[in-house]
């Protein structure tokens, strides 16, 4: 699951009035003041539950989900990041949303932090969301989400367990499939984006899987000038998504 905990009066109230999904908040029993009441009644219009545990049993929670270290001011909330679609909904929405939209398509990406810097400049970029695989990729995590400095809060996203046929739902629905590989012949600076595009950004490592790679309508790459043999997949993602952009202005 999607989940991890924020703690401290403030925070929650901020996360609750900005529509964030909080399952549930957990209360020490006799902690009190004006944002607590707050918090209580937020939680009953936005239908949360809220779990009293006295003192021994809440910092018996603490210990058990690291949070002890944490400024908690009594109070944890327990909340999902970010906007999880199917991937039907994903492009449909895309679509509706814009002629043209840019998908993101991660095969693979294992750091968090790659994941999360993409994300930042996949929504500053106002990319429709992110399609991400299912195995040995990184989920969102709390470190993505920092990382991503909040753009995971807004950017949807499809976790997908079956790339192949995903890839045949975005060209069903019209979508360009491009894939970033070194070993292209196509310099991404020569390709008309002006059409709906699946972007995809390779495995940190490893790259694209050949098997993801034949199923692209095309691939391109960044030239490199000087003796580094391959960007980093957070810089080559941003890259793209800004040269399709600056195209789309020409």
């Amino acid at each position: 699951m999607n989940d991890f905990y924020i703690y401290g009066r403030r925070p929650i109230i901020a996360a609750i009035k900005s529509g964030s999904k909080i399952s549930k908040i957990y209360l020490q029993y006799g902690t009190q003041g004006e944002e607590i009441s707050q918090i209580n009644s937020l939680a009953i219009s936005n239908r949360i539950p809220i779990t009293e545990y006295d003192k021994n049993k809440f910092n018996q929670f603490l210990f058990n989900h690291n949070l002890t270290k944490e400024n908690h001011q009594g109070i944890v909330a327990l909340r999902e990041i970010g906007v999880s679609l199917p991937l039907f909904q994903l492009i449909n929405e895309s679509l509706i949303n814009s002629e043209n939209p840019i998908l993101l398509f991660l095969d693979e990406i294992q750091d968090p932090h790659n994941l999360g810097s993409i994300a930042r400049t996949a929504e500053a970029a106002g990319v429709a969301g992110l399609i991400i695989t299912e195995s040995k990729s990184s989920p969102i995590t709390p470190i993505a989400y920092k990382t991503s400095a909040g753009a995971l809060e807004y950017l949807p996203f499809s976790t997908i367990k079956n790339s192949v046929a995903a890839i045949e739902q975005l060209k069903e629905a019209g979508f360009s499939v491009i894939a970033s590989d070194l070993s292209s012949s196509v310099d991404y600076r020569s390709v008309d984006y002006n059409k709906p595009i699946a972007l995809i950004i390779g495995n940190e490592g490893s790259g694209i899987r050949p098997h993801i790679l034949r199923l692209s309508d095309l691939s391109v790459h960044i030239p490199m000038y000087g003796k580094t043999e391959s960007l980093n997949a957070s810089v080559s993602a941003g890259i793209l998504i800004y040269e399709i952009i600056n195209k789309r202005k020409i």
